[in-house]
């Protein structure tokens, strides 16, 4: 069985690859790195979860699905219209490279929804103003037990 945080250091190191704008990533900050410039994508553990279900009559295999948070902290440059179009489409460059990738250390759950939501407001932090965008994505792994 494939553990959370590989599955989640897999596709963090893609969207890192895939995506330009995308200049820091980590799987244990629950916040951005002072040096990122455009956006941070973080998936701390909060909010995942975990579901197990039968894959087959005799019980010789599982199926776990994990619903993982990614959050993507775009950073305010004094741009509105940049910060805004960064937060608004970034959901959609994530899903692209993610689903270019399936299965380079991860399997994508496609019967499971993606969700994808931005933040009301701006928030603060260390004096920066950050838009923060979070999406959910589903991954699949079966294991033979």
């Amino acid at each position: 069985m494939t553990v959370p945080s590989t599955l989640v250091d897999a596709m963090l190191a893609v969207l890192l690859a895939d995506i330009a704008d995308i200049d820091t990533v980590s799987s244990s900050d629950f916040t951005p790195a002072i040096t990122t410039k455009f956006v941070a994508a973080l998936s701390p553990a909060f909010e995942l979860e975990s579901s197990f279900m039968w894959e087959s009559l005799d019980g010789g295999s599982i199926v776990v699905t994990h619903r993982i948070p990614i959050e993507f902290w775009v950073k305010h440059d004094g741009k509105p219209s940049a910060t805004m179009q960064r937060a608004r489409d970034i959901g959609t460059s994530a899903m692209a490279a993610l689903v270019d990738n399936d299965g380079t250390g991860y399997g994508l759950a496609f019967d499971d929804p993606v969700s994808f939501t931005v933040d009301p407001g701006l928030t603060t932090l260390n004096s920066l103003s950050w838009l923060v965008a979070t999406m959910f994505v589903s991954v699949r792994d079966v294991v033979s037990i």
